[in-house]
């Protein structure tokens, strides 16, 4: 009776954990924007304007084409979008797999052919906006991160990609959350949300690319400072109501009455509820900075 109890606890165990296993791709979908693992697509925002400039990495970490003894290269297809939304450029770039990287200027984009001739340089120096990343064949094979530099004060801060498509989803309405350092120690910080259009294909602006009307009202955000002090909370809000897909502020923008001695949590959510959102934040104290891609919460 024992050895018969014990066998039939092992096999309710085995079931139970085939069912978390045959669920968890589906309910791990749900989560979010996904942060730690190779997927089909990547979304990093673009900031080359006024003393900023970015650097992207990406690793492609699914198999090359070809075969094991003669590898190729595999495309991948950058996507350049202007905070407006407009579509700025499209470039393909060959990358090896299994590991194969590929590094990105916005000063000076380049086609890379198989054969690994260059094409001629694009520059998107002056313009804030975002990048989108993809494999032709859809395989989660993908992720990077990437670098902003402040030119005039030497900080730079970075975070990692969103990725989106297999293990990466984006949920309408829900709040994208952060936090930061009190802001009269920081010497440079800069919020960035993007709105994407994002629909089981591959992602874009929330205006699918086209330049938007001057008072077309697109990316509707509320924006909230809050401090967790326990015996001092308070908090400060802002809505913005935007003809773009992408926002870039700094909190003393945002937030020219704020306590500048307390640090925070920022939170950000579209005011209609239909919207996905993105959002990053990168802080520095002298040449020192850190970057964050914010988490997303489901709003009821």
């Amino acid at each position: 009776m024992l050895i018969e109890s014990v066998r039939t606890r092992l096999i309710s165990l085995f079931l139970a954990f085939s069912l978390f296993l045959a669920f968890a791709p589906a309910n791990a979908a749900e989560a979010g924007p996904n942060l730690t693992q190779p997927d089909a697509y990547l979304v990093m925002p673009m900031v080359a304007k006024d003393n900023y400039t970015t650097f992207f990495m990406i690793s492609n970490l699914g198999a090359s084409d070809g075969s094991p003894a003669d590898p190729e290269p595999v495309e991948i297809l950058w996507d350049f979008y202007d905070a407006s939304g407009e579509w700025l450029e499209s470039v393909d770039r060959y990358v090896l797999g299994e590991g194969g990287t590929d590094i990105v200027d916005p000063s000076s984009v380049r086609s890379k052919a198989e054969d690994g001739t260059l094409g001629p340089p694009i520059s998107f120096l002056g313009r804030n906006g975002f990048v989108v990343v993809s494999a032709w064949d859809d395989e989660p094979r993908l992720i990077g991160n990437f670098t902003v530099a402040n030119t005039q004060t030497s900080a730079a801060w970075g975070a990692a990609a969103v990725g989106l498509g297999v293990h990466g989803q984006l949920n309408p309405g829900d709040e994208a959350v952060g936090t930061t350092f009190k802001i009269d120690d920081l010497e440079d910080n800069l919020l960035v949300v993007i709105g994407i259009n994002y629909e089981d294909y591959v992602p874009e602006s929330l205006t699918d690319g086209f330049a938007p009307e001057e008072d077309e009202e697109i990316l509707k955000l509320e924006i909230r400072l809050q401090n967790n002090q326990i015996f001092n909370p308070s908090a400060d809000q802002v809505v913005k109501n935007l003809a773009a897909s992408a926002f870039f502020s700094t909190l003393e923008e945002l937030f020219p009455r704020a306590n500048p001695r307390l640090s925070g949590t920022l939170a950000i959510r579209p005011t209609d509820g239909s919207t996905k959102l993105l959002a990053f934040y990168g802080q520095a104290v002298g040449p020192y900075g850190a970057g964050q891609t914010f988490r997303m919460v489901p709003q009821e």
